[in-house]
């Protein structure tokens, strides 16, 4: 048994029961990325892993590997925040389900950067201290395709290149990765991607923005209503995937 690493910080995004005793438990962790790992005895350890696995918890985890094959050994796993108001709140659930998913979605033994790492234990830790819900996954969401290498034009019409004047409205379009004008687009009223240069420019703004800096974004109203419309159809164009704990976290059954 040869110990890889030690106090490596670690979000849990999903824990499954293995046998009457054990676990497995997926973390996303800083510097390494994924990481699936055999929580042994995980049931009978009060002392190692009790209330230490539950879903959305930071914690500094170590673990070993008996060979380079097969799921490497959890050794230790300690607490550093339960956010447990996640667990407690339904609504807060609800939004830190939604980015639960996209996580899992996203991300994989490969992907090791450190930036999105750092959004999600942004996310949770707003949430977690009753930051509004819809305004946390709109962030997250328009940051996470940033950091992905997906980050659409919203300054100029991706057809005739012209930049909207104040107040104009344009079209977002998956295909073209950007905003279409109202000239260039036909009208197709606002259940169809239609945004406001309100909306525009948040989503323009919090792209160039780190992670740090997020929390001064307050969108409301119909501006964070089209961000989260934005995001989520985005997101299924670029997974070709539905998002299923978004059919919980309907944006207008979220408190603002």
């Amino acid at each position: 048994m040869v110990r890889v690493r030690s106090d490596l910080p670690a979000l849990v995004l999903e824990s499954h029961d293995y046998g009457e005793s054990d676990k497995i438990v997926t973390f996303f962790c800083q510097e390494i990325g994924r990481l699936t790992l055999f929580a042994k005895g995980a049931h009978r350890s009060k002392k190692r892993f009790t209330n230490k696995l539950e879903l959305f918890s930071f914690v500094q985890i170590s673990y070993s590997r008996r060979s380079a094959a097969g799921l490497a050994l959890l050794d230790e796993a300690e607490l550093i925040n339960s956010f447990i108001s996640l667990r407690l709140d339904f609504t807060r659930y609800l939004a830190a389900s939604v980015i639960r998913e996209y996580m899992l979605l996203v991300t994989n033994e490969t992907l090791n950067d450190d930036n999105i790492f750092q959004l999600a234990l942004w996310a949770l830790h707003s949430l977690n201290q009753a930051g509004n819900r819809r305004q946390v996954v709109a962030l997250f969401l328009v940051k996470l395709f940033d950091y992905l290498g997906y980050r659409p034009n919203f300054s100029s019409c991706q057809k005739c290149g012209r930049n909207p004047e104040n107040g104009d409205s344009a079209v977002f379009s998956t295909e073209a990765g950007g905003i279409v004008c109202s000239r260039c687009s036909p009208p197709l009223g606002a259940a169809s991607g239609w945004m406001t240069s309100g909306a525009m420019q948040m989503i323009g703004a919090v792209q160039q923005q780190p992670v740090n800096r997020l929390s001064r974004f307050k969108p409301a109203g119909t501006v964070l209503d089209q961000m989260l419309d934005y995001a989520y159809r985005y997101s299924r164009y670029l997974f070709q995937r539905d998002i299923h704990s978004w059919k919980s976290f309907v944006p207008r059954s979220l408190p603002r």
